[in-house]
């Protein structure tokens, strides 16, 4: 089980494992281990969730103006809003995407490797991959998400009730059953190197992959969380994947290509209109 324990920074209480255990330089030194893109083959001993993720958004846009809602709100963690989703996944990229059929995919993390107890994904970034505010996305940046997720007690949190987790890893940090049963399938996350992460379970999850392409898990700026009321347009929205938001007004969103992001960038806005 990853260790986690609890820290005291700048008066507030977050969630911090405890250095590297030897399990974890084992899993990386040994052969036993399923290689990049490897799928758990052992039966899903939990309830599949009632939502996976979509694929990844075509950065084709039909007669140039598409009609979504007004009430837009681009913390993807929280939103459960079709139009939310919709244009965060263009906004926005997670470790994993799935591709229009449906396969996952490497997006921020570049390669993976499964234990063979199914218990441990080692994600490995890709080299000098940013923020379209040009900040760096580390292990750091990626561990401080999951664990705003996960952890009720994260300063990140705020009031969040973070549906998407509940819903598809059953639980949150510390939450038993009645037999002290660890209710979530994760057990934690924490950074291994300067560009890498480790994502522990409690049990196998053999759609682990399919469930982190999930919208809701792309990775958003610490440092625009820690403002505050994320994903409003009265907040800086920073992105993380092919378009940044370039306009949000009266009239609608205008995204346009992110030239930070690490893939090939798409060439014309996308423009949105209120409904």
């Amino acid at each position: 089980m990853l260790d986690i324990s609890n820290e005291t920074r700048n008066g507030k209480q977050i969630m911090k494992p405890h250095t590297i255990t030897t399990r974890i330089y084992t899993l990386l030194l040994s052969g036993l281990i399923l290689l990049t893109g490897c799928q758990p083959n052992s039966t899903a001993t939990e309830p599949a969730p009632t939502q996976v993720a979509t694929s990844e958004p075509s950065i084709v846009q039909e007669e140039n103006i598409l009609a979504i809602s007004k009430s837009i709100f681009l913390d993807p963690a929280l939103a459960e809003d079709e139009d939310s989703l919709r244009i965060s996944q263009y906004l926005y990229e997670g470790l994993v995407r799935l591709d229009s059929n449906g396969e996952v995919q490497p997006a921020l993390a570049e390669s993976w490797i499964i234990s063979d107890d199914q218990l441990d994904y080692i994600f490995t970034l890709r080299p000098g991959i940013t923020f379209s505010d040009g900040a760096p996305i580390t292990p750091d940046v990626i561990e401080s998400n999951f664990n705003r997720w996960f952890d009720p007690e994260n300063p990140l949190r705020g009031d969040g009730n973070f549906p998407a987790w509940k819903r598809i890893f059953l639980g949150f940090h510390n939450e038993k059953d009645a037999d002290q049963r660890a209710i979530s399938t994760v057990d934690g996350i924490q950074k291994v190197d300067v560009n890498t992460i480790l994502v522990h379970l409690n049990r196998p999850v053999p759609d682990l992959l399919t469930y982190l392409a999930d919208p809701a898990f792309v990775i958003l700026s610490t440092e625009a969380l820690s403002a505050g009321g994320y994903g409003k347009r009265e907040n800086a929205i920073i992105s993380s994947g092919p378009y940044l938001l370039s306009a949000w007004t009266d009239e609608g969103l205008t995204l346009s290509p992110n030239p930070k992001y690490w893939g090939d960038a798409p060439v014309d806005d996308l423009n949105f209109t209120w409904k």
